[in-house]
């Protein structure tokens, strides 16, 4: 990207709405949050634009000084038509939702759609706790969990687009008594924010880690099952890919790390292939909640480079 070019990103998620500007270094010159529409659908098509419109004219009024625009959105995508396929976490997002194109024609700038998986872990590798690494794997845990992969210095994103989706791990298969048929229980199912609020029997997962750092054994149970479940995970994750570092990000992971973390790293200690655990480093993301929109900047930027070089 050339010097003194900028960047936008939005993070869509769940439970908030995330937008940022940042220069080529991945310096933040501006952020802003709001909560995610509860009516989802085209709702947050426009809170997406009007963050930007907000931002870009205060932060970057000198016309082509944003030099384009990414999203990231928790959901499967087609990145061709900058549509949303389906988002389990949001209202209205079940079906086909185009993204893209109505931020691009309202802000008048080049836009594209990212799985935020892989934002997040572009993020991190770009300017986060990950910078210089080769082989990256990053899981992010909040109201879901997702992650993302770099191999071999570049972007993993599958077939689909939607590599690193960690979360659709199965944790277990045990006969449904009702139907007789297999029912899996799967990671997002039990170390998700929602998934630990409900075991521990609080209305988040804040509540419940406060409730486990005092004693409450419902609430502990439910963190440590919840990490034990992350932890097993990781650990496979790591035999499979071998990476220099795993980056452990998201809100669940903010507000739970202390608690968290160290359960974590034991059980890729313990279960993982030995030199390969040995070697690797488990870790809390640097970026915190602007990881993802920086990533998505950052992948807009790119492929923004990559056309204009093509033509």
């Amino acid at each position: 990207m050339p010097t003194g070019r900028l960047v936008a990103g939005v993070d869509v998620g769940a439970t908030k709405i995330a937008a940022g500007i940042a220069d080529e270094r991945g310096r933040v010159i501006a952020s802003h949050r709001v909560p995610t529409a509860p009516a989802g659908g085209q709702h947050v098509v426009d809170q997406i634009t009007g963050l930007l419109e907000e931002l870009i004219p205060e932060h970057a009024p000198a016309e082509g000084r944003v030099a384009a625009i990414g999203i990231a959105v928790p959901a499967v995508i087609d990145r061709s038509k900058g549509a949303a396929l389906w988002a389990p976490n949001i209202a209205g997002w079940q079906q086909e939702v185009e993204v893209a194109r109505p931020v691009s024609e309202a802000l008048g700038l080049p836009a594209s759609l990212h799985y935020d998986g892989h934002a997040w872990v572009m993020g991190e590798w770009w300017c986060g706790a990950a910078r210089g690494a080769k082989d990256v794997a990053l899981v992010a845990v909040g109201t879901g969990i997702g992650g993302g992969l770099i191999l071999g210095g570049r972007l993993h994103t599958g077939r689909v687009g939607a590599a690193g989706a960690i979360g659709w791990w199965t944790r277990e298969w045990r006969p449904d008594e009702t139907t007789g048929r297999s029912a899996r229980r799967n990671l997002e199912a039990i170390a998700s924010g929602p998934a630990i609020a409900a075991a521990a029997g609080k209305e988040t997962a804040y509540e419940a880690f406060e409730a486990a750092r005092k004693g409450d054994p419902k609430a502990r149970q439910a963190v440590g099952e919840a990490s034990h479940a992350l932890g097993l995970a990781v650990a496979n994750l790591v035999s499979l890919v071998d990476p220099d570092i795993v980056v452990l990000a998201g809100g669940v992971i903010n507000g739970g790390t202390d608690l968290v973390l160290p359960r974590v790293q034991r059980l890729v200690l313990q279960e993982a292939q030995p030199q390969i655990a040995r070697a690797v480093r488990v870790v809390v993301a640097k970026l915190g909640e602007d990881a993802a929109w920086l990533g998505a900047a950052r992948l807009s930027g790119q492929q923004t480079d990559q056309k204009e070089r093509a033509d």
